[in-house]
């Protein structure tokens, strides 16, 4: 989902900020407690932690897909349950591990009925560095298999951010959607996000330090609980989780 719209923003109010969130799907255990961050317009937020730990739960939240929580959830100061859920969602482009390429071309699969130009298309797969492969495979009337069955992993990745790209987006989420990528082409990847979609505010949900090292903030889940919350350098210095997975995945 993305929106071409974009509102002025207040650059003393947050534009995006978890109020002391704690939720619980089944109304029983909290599945996250007292999630506490704010983001200006244009930073970066990493989100690490263990499978189960809350990560997409925050972006479900954030994304008004479940309204039952306590504390509160603003976007440019404005509660979200007081949004209408149409506008809401379209200021998002979001890529979910989920996420499902169609039996159609490359184009609409990143169109999506959104009235996009061919120019955008390009753009965004250039930005989600997808056009080389696009280019080899025919362009972007290629036809795609049902489920994306002829493309890579990383090259079905690619196809998706390229899509939550495409609308320039007020919020852009990736939520482990760079996990069949390459060092150097996530890197490359998050690099054409900096430089090109500057005032857009990104948060990415990754299971590799080396995906959200470089962001503006970063915050460690365990168990729904925020157990470490700083920059890269912080968290090596005071985090003994991030310094753990650090050490695992980057051999130092």
């Amino acid at each position: 989902f993305s929106s071409d719209s974009k509102e002025t923003p207040d650059t003393q109010v947050p534009h995006v900020e978890f109020d002391h969130v704690s939720f619980s799907y089944h109304k029983t255990r909290d599945n996250i407690k007292d999630i506490h961050f704010s983001l200006m317009q244009g930073e970066t937020l990493g989100i690490i932690g263990s499978t189960g730990s809350g990560k997409t739960t925050i972006i479900n939240l954030l994304m008004g897909f479940y309204q039952s929580y306590r504390g509160n959830i603003r976007i440019n100061g404005q509660d979200i349950r007081t949004m209408d859920f149409e506008s809401l969602r379209h200021r998002f482009g979001a890529v979910f591990q989920n996420d499902v390429i169609f039996e159609d071309t490359i184009f609409e699969n990143i169109n999506m009925g959104r009235n996009l130009t061919h120019q955008q298309a390009d753009q965004a797969l250039g930005y989600a560095r997808a056009w080389e492969f696009v280019a080899e495979k025919g362009g972007l009337d290629k036809e795609l298999d049902i489920k994306g069955a002829n493309l890579s992993g990383g090259q079905r990745q690619r196809v998706l951010i390229a899509r939550a790209l495409a609308a320039a987006p007020d919020i852009l989420i990736l939520d482990d959607s760079s996990s069949a990528l390459d060092y150097k082409t996530d890197a490359a990847l998050r690099k054409a996000i900096r430089e090109h979609h500057a005032d857009t505010t990104t948060i990415i949900v990754a299971q590799r330090i080396s995906s959200i090292m470089s962001l503006d903030d970063i915050i460690v889940l365990e168990e729904g609980k925020i157990i470490g919350h700083g920059t890269h350098d912080q968290l090596l210095e005071g985090c003994p989780m991030y310094q753990e997975i650090y050490r695992v995945q980057m051999g130092a």
